[in-house]
């Protein structure tokens, strides 16, 4: 099993925290008759808004793997995608992944991860707004709400163009295109830019 697929089966196996939500998947036909889909947009949302973590589709809150059909996965990997982009405004950017984990007899059974980043923005889910304490979601009153708005905001990573990029040397900069955004007195680390990087 993969490293990181490990770990996760052994977070799984703790149950059910902060940055673990579980839900089994019932199908009439390749139609996913549970969970409802407003109650999963309502706990992506909610990891979204706080610290980010895994949804897995196919374990039960107590932690069994019951998996998915293989057969009706792509089914149920479009209705997940669809939540995401649809029932939460904004639409959420997570990844979706296929994995495989083995139930209580040892057999590898299919589920499905949706990884939440701890996102930029604050969500609005059906419900309203969530975020995730411990192992339940929790709607947020307005002045929590109102915090996080302004903690998003005053964080420095909405703001894209002053986000910082690892790894970055002066000789990655495009001289014509910076010149005119550098006052004289702008520090470079110990040195300052060069006069032709100035005019």
């Amino acid at each position: 099993m993969d490293p990181s697929t490990e770990a996760l089966a052994r977070h799984v196996r703790l149950g059910e925290d902060g940055a673990l939500a579980l839900k089994s998947v019932s199908l009439d036909g390749s139609h996913v008759s549970s969970p409802h889909r407003h109650g999963v947009a309502d706990e992506l949302a909610a990891l979204a808004n706080s610290r980010g973590g895994n949804l897995l589709l196919g374990v039960n809150d107590a932690g069994a793997v019951e998996g998915i059909p293989h057969e009706h996965l792509d089914a149920v990997e479009r209705w997940a995608r669809g939540i995401c982009r649809d029932a939460i405004k904004p639409p959420l950017d997570a990844d979706v992944a296929k994995l495989q984990l083995a139930n209580a007899a040892g057999t590898l059974e299919p589920v499905l991860r949706i990884h939440v980043p701890r996102s930029l923005f604050i969500h609005e889910s059906p419900g309203g707004h969530f975020r995730r304490i411990g192992s339940s979601k929790r709607k947020m009153s307005s002045d929590a709400l109102a915090r996080s708005f302004q903690d998003r905001s005053q964080s420095g990573i909405v703001r894209h163009d002053q986000t910082l990029v690892p790894r970055t040397r002066r000789s990655d900069l495009d001289c014509a295109l910076t010149a005119r955004l550098l006052h004289r007195d702008a520090v470079w680390g110990d040195s300052q830019p060069t006069d032709d990087l100035l005019h």
